[in-house]
Formats: structure tokens, C-alpha cells, sequence
């Protein structure tokens, strides 16, 4: 970031235009190449820049005066840790992004008919009513997708209640500081995709309960109060990611998505599980942890549970973890009639419980194992296998094992 300011203003003291003689600049041409470039290609290279530093890039010359915002599919970047300056602390810099962002949208931004994407991160500026407006204002452009990474805010009502019936596609959302859940509306009739981090889920569960379209929720290392219930429960989600970070703390997980394909869960173990409709599910990443409070018969007989309701996945990953549960589980494991690609990753223990899984998969064709290779456990492995597996052949990849009956 350094070096593109630094590159900006000394532009500025040079005329874009001008040409120096042979003997200040070596025989060299001078020429502004760059500014004689098409506008297409300026916009595409404006377009990586941070908001700062592409609008700021209209003072060089009248090429540039109106290029950003021209730029197709303008997204906007906005990062008041841009201007900060690690020597100092003073509230200077923080009025001089307030007073930034104000102009961009009310002057710069005027006549532009819409942006594709607005990221507002604001470590320290924490005005909530200057970012509902510019949330507001953002809406006003028929933006399409929001990223709000707020870490505190005065007013937090209002950055809410900016967003209650706007018609974004696609929202992500860090938000530290709300807790007063019942003073929070949320309506969102055309969101299809959210993504929530930092958050308590008593929140999280008031922005979906407004979300009627929602195809994609990822949650990511949200928090919950112990004994919690997790409920996801949208009859219109197709993929759904869950990063837990529950370890030191008891909670259930309810699941009713009738039409959810994804599902990626990876974290700490549910200490009971409700699915009622994994019927959709066709690919399944599992890598969960036990809490601290389980003991490992609990776990095991919760991932047990758990891998039951995915039994008509076509792909499956298993991590180490529930490897090494399940292969202690009692009870036999269901059939995975659907179940094509296997992806697993064991230790020198885990080759009887895959023994055990590619017995309860007849249609499976692939199996990439990570880790936990080596011959003696291979030969072991493979002499324990029925006659119509004894075709299957294994490669190395790396580190990695890929095994196909192909």
C-alpha cells in the first residue's frame, strides 16, 4: 500500500505529458505510456486498487479525472486502517476517512447507476449512524453484494436497520458488538447467500429466521451460550458451512434442510443431534473434535449418529478424529448406497475400520487416502479384503494414496 502512495504523489509532481532531454533521463522515453493506454484496460487495472488509492488516482490528469467511476462492475474497498498512520494515534485520521467515504458517495459516486460489491471495514471508526448512511447509500446504488466488518459501534440500531428489506443478494457480516437481539429487525427477501463470523448465534438465528431465499450459510467461529440449540432449520438452503469453536461448552445442533446438497462441518462435536431431512445431502466434509466435557464413547456414538444421517452422499470426507471414534463404535455402520468418492484421512490404526467402510459402500469407486500410509499396514489392509476387491490398485501422490477400482 506503501509503495502505490508513494508512486501516486510523485505522479503528481510530474506533468503526465512531459518529455525530459537526453541528458537528464539517459536517452530514455518519458512518455506516459500508461495514461495513453484504453479506458477499458485503465478501469481493469483500477479495479485491484483499494477505493483510496483508485480515486485518488483522478487528480493525475483529465484522462483520469472520470475513469473511476466508469469501471464496470465497480466494487468498492473501503478500510479506514488505510488512513492511520502506526506513529499516531489521534482522531484526525479517523475524520479524514468520515469525510472521504461522505464524498465518495455523495459527489463521486452520484451518477453512477450501481456497484457490484461494497467491503466496509472499520477497525476503530465506530459511528454507526455515518455507516448506516453509507450502507444506505450503497443500497441506493443497487449494490449487490455487502461485507460489513464492523468491530464496534455507537448507534448499532441504526447499522441494523439499514439493511431491514434491502434486496442484496449476498451478505457477509462480522459484527462484535450486537447483543441486544430483540432490538434487531432483520428482512432480507432476496438474500441467497450469508456469511456470519464473530457473532452470537441467538443473532445469527434472527437474520436467517428474515431470509426466505437463502441458498448458502456459512458460519464461522460464531458463539453460543452453553446448552444452546443450533438451529438451522431453512427449507431453501442448499449448501451450508459451519466452523464450531464450541470445545469448552455443551450445545445441540438441529438440522432441517430438506434440500441442502453441501455440507462442510468442521469443529467441535454436537452433544446431541435432531436431522430430520438430510435426504438432498450428495457431499459431506466432516472433521469434528470431541468437546472436553465427552467422553469418548459419547463422541463416538455422536459421530456415529451423525455419519448415519449422511448415508446418501455421493462424496464423503472423514477426518482422523471420527476415524478413530468410529472404528471403536460397536454398532456396524450404515449403507452408504450412493457413496463414490471417499475421501480419508487415517492413522496406522485406521486401515480396519476403512476395511469395514468400503464393505458398506458397494458402489464405490474411489478412495483418496491422506496420510497414515505404509506398506506393512497396506499388505495388512489388503489381504483382508474380499476377491472382487483385489483389483483395486493404489498411486502415490505426495504424501497422499489414491486408490481406484478403475
Amino acid at each position: 500500500m506503501g509503495s502505490i502512495s508513494k508512486r501516486l504523489r510523485s505522479l503528481e509532481k510530474t506533468p503526465m505529458n512531459e518529455t525530459l532531454d537526453d541528458n537528464d533521463s539517459g536517452g530514455c522515453d518519458n512518455t506516459d505510456r500508461i495514461s495513453n493506454l484504453p479506458d477499458s484496460i485503465l478501469c481493469h487495472i483500477l479495479s485491484f486498487l483499494p477505493t483510496k488509492y483508485a480515486v485518488a488516482t483522478s487528480i493525475l490528469s483529465s484522462k483520469w479525472k472520470n475513469l473511476f467511476p466508469s469501471i464496470p462492475n465497480l466494487r468498492i474497498r473501503l478500510d479506514d486502517s488505510l488512513f492511520l498512520h502506526p506513529e499516531s494515534v489521534s482522531d484526525t485520521y479517523l475524520i479524514r476517512f468520515m469525510n472521504f467515504v461522505d464524498r465518495l458517495f455523495n459527489i463521486t459516486l452520484r451518477d453512477v447507476p450501481c456497484i457490484h460489491a461494497l467491503h466496509l471495514s472499520c477497525e476503530r471508526f465506530d459511528d454507526g449512524r455515518h455507516i448506516s448512511n453509507w450502507v444506505r447509500a450503497a443500497l441506493h446504488l443497487n449494490v449487490k453484494k455487502v461485507h460489513l466488518q464492523i468491530h464496534s459501534s455507537r448507534n448499532s440500531n441504526l447499522l441494523v436497520d439499514s439493511l431491514f428489506g434491502c434486496k442484496i443478494e449476498c451478505l457477509n457480516l462480522t459484527f462484535d458488538f450486537i447483543q441486544h437481539v430483540p432490538e434487531c429487525r432483520f428482512s432480507l427477501p432476496n438474500l441467497k447467500m450469508l456469511v456470519v463470523q464473530g457473532m452470537k448465534f441467538n443473532s445469527v438465528n434472527k437474520i436467517y429466521a428474515g431470509c426466505p431465499l437463502l441458498e448458502c450459510l456459512v458460519i464461522n467461529k460464531c458463539t453460543c451460550y452453553p446448552g444452546q440449540t443450533i438451529r438451522i432449520c431453512i427449507p431453501t438452503l442448499k449448501v451450508l458451512v459451519l466452523f464450531s469453536n464450541f470445545c469448552h461448552q455443551k450445545f445441540d445442533l438441529e438440522l432441517d434442510t430438506p434440500k441442502l446438497e453441501r455440507l462442510h462441518y468442521r469443529g467441535s462435536m454436537a452433544d446431541c443431534f435432531l436431522v430430520n431431512n438430510l435426504n438432498s445431502l450428495h457431499m459431506a466434509y466432516l472433521d469434528l473434535c470431541r468437546n472436553r466435557h465427552q467422553n469418548p464413547y459419547d463422541f463416538s456414538q455422536h459421530a456415529a449418529e451423525f455419519i448415519k444421517a449422511c448415508v446418501n452422499v455421493e462424496k464423503l470426507y472423514l477426518s482422523e478424529n471420527i476415524i478413530t471414534m468410529l472404528q471403536h463404535f460397536p454398532r456396524p455402520m450404515p449403507q452408504f448406497r450412493n457413496l463414490l468418492f471417499l475421501t480419508i484421512r487415517i492413522d496406522t490404526f485406521g486401515w480396519k475400520f476403512l476395511r469395514s467402510l468400503l464393505n458398506c459402500a458397494p458402489g464405490l469407486k474411489n478412495v483418496f487416502i491422506i496420510e497414515g500410509f505404509n506398506e506393512e499396514c497396506y499388505e495388512k489392509f489388503k489381504s483382508s479384503l474380499p476377491e472382487s476387491m483385489l483389483h483395486w490398485f493404489v498411486t502415490r501422490r505426495g504424501k497422499s494414496y489414491f486408490w481406484s477400482s478403475n
